[in-house]
């Protein structure tokens, strides 16, 4: 995905999908886990860029009962994105990294670019209309009668009578 959904932390104003804050394309200085667990000791090493490639499906874990084995399984979740992968920009390796790791590192200033907002996506004007089945749609759209109570909905031709000459 472009675009983390349903994100706990999200933009503000109209947002339906709550985009989350995190951009892909978005490039930080991910430090090591020694660097967090010494709280913040020292200064952070800012060698090795990362940029935010993709936002990944997030998994609920034992989401669902599988019938035949009786056990619960893991189910990927579309929509629910917890898990960005990221690219090292001198190496090219990618790793998976959580979110909220990438919303610490910005709240730290360990982000190389200006910190920007994701842009929506485009606003269908559809998408807030009522679901039409395509007889209502073609009703509505003058295209054919409503059906009357006690007459068929579907009229057959009539075969006519041979013209006398």
């Amino acid at each position: 995905m472009i675009r983390q959904y349903y994100a706990q932390r999200c933009r503000g104003g109209y947002n339906p999908l709550r985009v989350g804050v995190i951009p892909a394309g978005a490039i930080f200085y991910i430090q090591d886990d020694g660097w967090w667990r010494d709280r913040y000791r020292g200064r952070p090493v800012c060698r090795e860029p990362w940029i935010v490639e993709a936002f990944l499906n997030g998994t609920v874990g034992a989401g669902r009962r599988n019938a035949e084995t009786g056990r619960w399984e893991d189910v990927y979740v579309a929509g629910r994105s917890d898990m960005a992968v990221v690219r090292s920009l001198r190496t090219g390796r990618r790793r998976q990294i959580a979110v909220r790791m990438l919303i610490l590192h910005e709240v730290e200033g360990l982000r190389r670019d200006e910190a920007t907002y994701p842009d929506l996506p485009a606003a269908r004007a559809d998408a807030r209309l009522p679901a039409v089945s395509n007889r209502a749609a073609n009703r509505l759209a003058g295209r054919v009668s409503p059906p009357r109570q006690g007459r068929p909905s579907v009229v057959h031709a009539q075969p006519t009578a041979p013209a006398a000459a």
